[in-house]
């Protein structure tokens, strides 16, 4: 989608730094509602606990990132299509978690893919909203 240069609303998600405050309080809080805080061990933290998952926004501009998640948000589900090529032979796993961001890299939900199908040249990753604030 093309945006006349210096419109203010128009947001590069490449430019976009998922990694702030707002996502770890995100984390936090999807953690312990979707019940994924582990009960303390002898063992120490896992993982899980410490390392909050990927961040992403889809698309190429905020406007098209925040269609995409009010969608995903009212069916509780979505689902991408991307070359096969950009995943250089590493396909998503089933249970994966992650963080989906709306246009401007807010966290609005946790997903978990639920399925991965690959068509020819394609990849297209299935998800499911695992917990949203």
């Amino acid at each position: 989608m093309e945006h006349p240069e210096g419109e203010a609303d128009a947001v590069d998600l490449s430019e976009i730094e998922f990694d702030h405050e707002e996502l770890r309080v995100f984390w936090e809080l999807a953690r312990y509602h979707a019940k994924l805080n582990a009960a303390p061990t002898y063992f120490g933290p896992t993982t899980l606990e410490s390392v909050p998952p990927p961040a992403w926004a889809y698309g190429d501009a905020a406007e098209e990132s925040d269609a995409f998640v009010a969608q995903v948000l009212a069916d509780d589900e979505g689902r991408t299509t991307a070359p096969e090529v950009d995943y250089a032979g590493e396909h998503p796993e089933t249970g994966t978690l992650s963080i989906l961001c709306d246009g401007s890299g807010v966290p609005r939900a946790l997903v978990e893919v639920t399925d991965v199908t690959v068509t020819g040249d394609e990849v297209v990753e299935a998800f499911r909203v695992v917990y949203q604030p």
